[in-house]
Parts: structure tokens; C-alpha cells; sequence
């Protein structure tokens, strides 16, 4: 049974008295997986504050790499950028899919409908135009927790090249590099759109950036799509961490690093199938992951 880039979830439920559902029942969770190793998993989207009304949504197309020979960078997902008057917000558009379904499928027949991709984009951003700031959440891999933390949204230096000239989703757009975050990053802009904003955490040039990519092809965003209508900017009720930056950047190396010490510590069932049967991750599962990051 193959489950290359995609797990399952499987829901029992456990009757505490006769066999039959009673009001303390308890839900065991399994995760089902090919091998060994990290994935995110479903969260409710059913309650959520409005933060704000995006008057224009640009999708982009996320290409990043898998491992550090996958030079076609084979790891795919579909980003919104969302551009409101009081805030922006930058998500997985399939992660959040995804857990819509789940959630209605929960909570209509009480399993779930759909899988998560291991490529889908585990973090989201929300900016702040009145106070500057930029919070990222960042999921947890087995676990509903989420990590967050603060930052002021970045002033980012950027040298035009005027002459660099690439027509993406029929608009002519201009050439700009800047460093951060610790990679080297071309974009291109176009003016006919004079907003300062671009795909993660890309923004300050003179237009919008409908293309992006490290110098070193480890990440390209490019748009596929511009939507004129009104959308809610929301925030979920999550169960939420706050750490530092600084801290969240070691504890998620420790995480994919030390990936089977962090599975085993969520205290989830992680069942492993495969031809030659079906076992439960135990204590001998040590493994690390590969996991690239947009800042090194």
C-alpha cells in the first residue's frame, strides 16, 4: 500500500460502556504512513474572528525542493495573498481547503474527507498595516498546537534592473533583487498594480511582485491567478504558542532533526504500513528530515 507524499487519517471511536457510543466516549486518533515521518494534521476552522475584508486575492504557485538533489523542485503548493485595508494575510490555499473539509466532514459524519500533501506550506502570515507588525503561525507536525511570533514587517533594500523585462499573467513586470533572510532574491514587478506587497514575506518594491525566486533554485513563486472580490481576512481559534523568533528558528531545526523523537513526544498513534504488514512507530524510529526553510 503505497502512501508516497500523502497520509491518511483514520478516527475510532472507543466506547466506554457496552459497546455501543455514550456520552464518554473517547476518540483515539491513528496516522497512517508508507514511513516514517512528519506530517501535519487536521485543524478546526469552525471558529474564527474576521479581522478585516481583502479587497484583492493573488494565488501564486509555490515550486521548493523535496531534498537537496531535487533540482526540479518537485514540492508543489497554491499561496493566497490576501490585501486588505487593515491587514494582509499569506496562507496554503490547499492546507486551508483541506481543513475545511475535514472540518465539515467531522462534523456532519465524524471522519475525515481528505489527506494532506507533505508539501503543503505548514505557516501563515498576517501583516499589519497600522501597526507594522508581521505575526507568522507556524504548525506543528501530529499535534493541533500552533507556534507564533512577532516581528516588524521587513524593510527590504531593493536594486532595480529596468532593463529585465518578463511578462507574467499578461503584465509586463520589471526586475528587482534584494538579500533577506539570508538568501539572495530576484522578484519581478509590474507597476500597472502600484501595490508594495509580493508572495511571503517579498515586499516594498513599487508594484506587485507576480514572480519570485532564491538565486540558489531553492524556492520560485509566480502568480496564477488575480481575484477583484471581496473575501474575508480571518483568524482561527487555535490553540497558539507564543515564542520568539529566534526561538521558533532552533526549535524547528531540533523538530526535523530529531523527527522521531518529536512524533514520539506528541503521544500520537503513528501506524507504519507497508507490504510487509503494519507496525506502530516505536522508540527505534529515530530519524531526521529533510526541511528547507524560506530563512536560513
Amino acid at each position: 500500500m503505497k502512501l508516497r507524499h500523502r497520509f491518511i487519517t483514520a478516527a475510532s471511536v472507543l466506547a466506554l460502556a457496552g459497546g455501543g457510543m455514550s456520552a464518554d466516549a473517547q476518540i483515539t486518533m491513528t496516522y497512517a504512513v508508507d514511513s516514517p515521518q512528519l506530517a501535519f494534521i487536521w485543524q478546526n476552522t469552525d471558529k474564527f474572528e474576521v479581522l478585516d475584508s481583502a479587497y484583492l486575492t493573488v494565488t501564486y504557485s509555490l515550486h521548493y525542493r523535496s531534498s537537496e538533489t531535487d533540482d526540479s523542485l518537485s514540492y508543489e503548493d497554491l499561496m493566497d495573498l490576501q490585501m486588505g485595508r487593515k491587514y494582509n494575510a499569506f496562507f496554503s490555499r490547499n492546507l486551508r481547503e483541506t481543513d475545511t473539509k475535514n472540518t465539515e466532514s467531522i462534523n456532519t459524519h465524524m471522519y475525515f474527507a481528505a489527506g494532506y500533501e507533505w508539501s503543503f506550506i505548514g505557516f501563515d502570515l498576517l501583516l499589519g498595516h497600522e501597526d507594522g507588525i508581521l505575526t507568522e503561525t507556524n504548525r506543528l507536525p501530529y499535534t493541533t498546537e500552533v507556534i507564533e511570533y512577532d516581528e516588524a514587517i521587513p524593510a527590504i533594500t531593493w536594486e532595480y534592473l529596468p532593463e529585465d523585462t518578463l511578462t507574467v499573467m499578461g503584465y509586463l513586470c520589471q526586475a528587482a533583487t534584494c538579500t533577506y533572510g539570508g538568501r539572495d532574491w530576484k522578484v519581478y514587478y509590474t507597476d500597472r498594480i502600484p501595490l508594495p506587497y509580493g508572495p511571503w514575506k517579498l515586499g516594498g518594491a513599487p508594484g506587485l511582485i507576480l514572480k519570485a525566486m532564491d538565486t540558489e533554485n531553492n524556492f520560485v513563486f509566480e502568480s496564477v491567478g488575480l481575484t477583484q472580490k471581496s473575501a474575508p481576512i480571518i483568524r482561527y481559534d487555535w490553540d497558539r504558542r507564543k515564542m520568539k523568533k529566534d526561538e521558533w528558528r532552533k526549535f524547528e531545526r531540533r523538530v526535523y532533526e530529531q523527527a522521531g523523537v518529536f512524533a514520539r513526544s506528541t503521544g500520537t498513534r503513528i501506524l507504519i504500513v507497508s507490504d510487509q504488514g503494519n507496525r506502530l512507530l516505536n522508540e527505534n524510529d529515530n530519524w531526521s528530515e529533510y526541511h528547507i526553510t524560506l530563512e536560513r
